[in-house]
């Protein structure tokens, strides 16, 4: 005999996301839902069924063997769904996360590329720091994330190199003239105010393992939000920072900046695009991502 109920899709979602964090609490932020929604939601859907669906606790929340076994088949039905929409619905907008200087000097030529082919896509670009993108991509609030590689992620996602890899340079303007033109022992530049990206950017901690790295007894003097203001800083002889030499090529030919060459080896970088392992890619952000794979596009 069938056995009647009437929880829909989303309470369905609800529970899916609660069993898979095993924390309202972590579930609730990723539904954009209040706790106590959360909570009802789940009361109603073992009030219908007859049983306990989950044991909770203070560390959050574990499946009986009823709500094992309705996770199993919930996250079937969700993802089959999610399948079946994707061939249907026709998707309007491309939700990319990428630093203002990424954009702006390398993503040009792929999005024109992109648009040729997709040109009733929206592309919308926005930044935000490491731990706000890995939330971002976590929730699916964005498709990926295009930056600098991330260290010790976990496994639900997947970072693959694409384009080149940049060069760090350390920079100063003309004031400091007494580390131009030479070779400059790393150990000098405890002797200078030294300008680093804020906390929670991948550059802020690229500065400090390579101060680390070299025995560097190295208070920064300023730690700045934005390479744009960073630059401005340095060409007005704040300080010396670490600069991504692709990117200031003009600003050196024409002096504003000058490259100060160490006798140390400044590690390059990796740039990655950043996926939900979790989440089915949709044919047009696969194709983005597939030219972003490419060393070079026209």
């Amino acid at each position: 005999m069938d056995i009647k109920f009437d929880f829909s899709i989303d309470s369905l979602k609800v529970f899916y996301i609660v069993a898979k964090t095993k924390n309202i609490t972590k579930a609730s932020t990723l539904l954009l839902v209040s706790q106590p929604a959360v909570s009802r939601t789940l009361k109603n859907m073992e009030e219908q069924l007859g049983c306990k669906l989950l044991i909770r606790s203070k560390k959050g929340v574990e499946l009986t063997k009823e709500g094992q076994l309705l996770f199993e088949t919930s996250e079937k039905i969700l993802k089959s769904l999610n399948t079946a929409l994707n061939k249907i619905l026709k998707p309007t907008k491309i939700n990319i996360l990428v630093g203002k200087v990424l954009a702006g000097n390398l993503l040009t030529p792929y999005i024109n590329l992109f648009r040729k082919k997709y040109p009733n896509i929206l592309i919308n670009l926005r930044s935000t720091d490491v731990d706000g993108v890995l939330a971002e991509i976590k929730s699916g609030e964005s498709d990926f994330a295009i930056g600098y590689h991330i260290d010790c992620i976990t496994d639900e996602y997947e970072q693959r190199k694409i384009f080149k890899e940049l060069h760090p340079i350390l920079v100063c303007n003309y004031s400091y003239k007494d580390l131009i033109n030479r070779t400059v022992k790393v150990s000098e530049l405890e002797n200078y105010p030294i300008i680093i990206s804020a906390r929670g950017a991948t550059t802020h901690k690229f500065a400090l393992d390579f101060f680390k790295e070299n025995n560097l007894n190295i208070k920064p003097s300023m730690e700045i939000l934005g390479t744009a203001l960073i630059k401005n800083l340095v060409e007005n002889g704040m300080g010396i920072s670490f600069l991504t030499e692709e990117f200031i090529q003009e600003d050196i030919e024409s002096k504003k900046l000058y490259k100060v060459n160490i006798n140390k080896e400044i590690p390059t970088r990796e740039l990655c695009i950043l996926t939900s392992k979790e989440r089915k890619l949709t044919k047009e952000i696969l194709y983005f991502v597939d030219l972003l794979m490419k060393d070079d596009v026209e």
